[in-house]
C-alpha cells in the first residue's frame, strides 16, 4: 500500500481506535529506521525511550495530518519525530546529531541550536561513559588492594622498568588460564610468570599492582577506553599520565 493510498486510512484514524492501531503497526518498521537514523544508531523497543517519543511523534502526525498541504504522511511523520526527538535531546542533554539529509525541504531546524545541542550532548555522554568506566575499574582494583592513588606511587619512573613490567602484564594476559587465576583468587601467579618472562621475583613482587593494573586495563574489553590516558607501554611519563588519570577522575 502506498502512502497515497493511505490516506484514507490516515483520516479514519483521527477518530478510529482500530484504524490508528493498523497505522501504528503497518509503519512500526519505518518509525524505528527513521529514529535509527537520526539518532545515528541502532534502537530497541524495549530499552530506548527515543522509540517512545518517536511513537508520541507519529501519533500526532495521525492528529495533524491535512493531506490538502501537498506533503506526503510519511515526510509528515519524519518531521515531527524528528523535531520530538531534536526537544528531547536538547531537554536532557543526550542529542546526537542527524545530518541534513534526513530532512524534507520542507523542514526546518535551528541549524546553531542543534549542534550546540550535539557538542553538549557529546560532552555530557562521553563524561558519562567515561566516569562509569573508571568507577568499575577502580571497583575491581579495590579487590586485590589496590587504589588509583597507589598506581601513581607505584608507577615506575624509568621507561625500562615501565616497559618491564608492562610486558609482563601482556604475558598474563596472554595466558587465559593465568588471568583466570588471576581474576579468580586475585593474587599475582608470581612462580609462573617467573618461568614464562625470566623476570626476577623482587622484580615482579615490587611491580604486582602496576602488572595488575595493567593486566585488568588489557585483559578486560569495558576497560580499554582507559588505554589511551596510559598510552603504555613505550612512551615516556607513565608516573605523570596516571596522576592526571586519577585527577581526572577526581573530578
Amino acid at each position: 500500500m502506498t502512502d497515497d493510498q493511505n490516506v484514507d486510512l490516515i483520516n479514519r484514524a483521527k477518530t478510529d481506535f482500530l484504524a490508528r492501531e493498523k497505522l501504528f503497526h503497518q509503519y512500526r518498521p519505518q518509525i524505528k529506521y527513521i529514529a535509527s537514523n537520526i539518532c545515528k544508531r541502532p534502537l530497541d523497543w524495549d530499552t530506548d525511550d527515543e522509540l517512545s517519543i518517536s511513537l508520541i511523534a507519529f501519533n500526532s502526525a495521525i492528529d495533524t495530518y491535512d493531506e490538502s498541504k501537498g506533503m506526503k504522511f510519511i515526510n509528515y511523520a519524519k518531521m515531527l519525530i524528528h523535531h520530538g526527538l531534536v526537544d528531547y535531546f536538547r531537554k536532557e542533554a543526550r542529542f546526537q546529531y542527524a545530518s541534513l539529509d534526513t530532512l524534507t525541504e520542507d523542514e526546518t531546524v535551528n541549524m546553531f541550536e542543534v549542534k550546540h545541542a550535539y557538542k553538549n550532548y557529546q560532552e555530557t555522554k562521553a563524561s558519562e561513559s567515561q566516569k562509569e568506566m573508571v568507577e568499575d575499574f577502580n571497583q575491581i582494583l579495590s579487590k586485590f588492594d589496590i587504589t588509583l592513588s597507589d598506581l601513581v606511587d607505584v608507577s615506575p619512573k624509568h621507561i625500562d622498568t615501565r616497559n618491564t613490567l608492562t610486558k609482563i602484564a601482556q604475558t598474563l594476559v596472554a595466558d587465559p588460564v593465568l588471568f583466570s587465576s588471576l581474576l579468580q583468587s586475585r593474587r599475582l601467579p608470581i612462580k609462573e610468570l617467573i618461568l614464562l618472562t625470566g623476570t626476577s621475583r623482587k622484580v615482579i613482587e615490587n611491580g604486582r599492582k602496576y602488572i595488575i593494573a595493567v593486566a585488568l586495563i588489557l585483559g578486560k574489553e569495558e576497560f580499554s577506553g582507559i588505554k589511551h590516558f596510559i598510552r603504555f607501554p613505550k612512551q615516556e611519563g607513565g608516573v605523570g599520565r596516571w596522576q592526571k588519570f586519577k585527577a581526572w577522575y577526581s573530578r
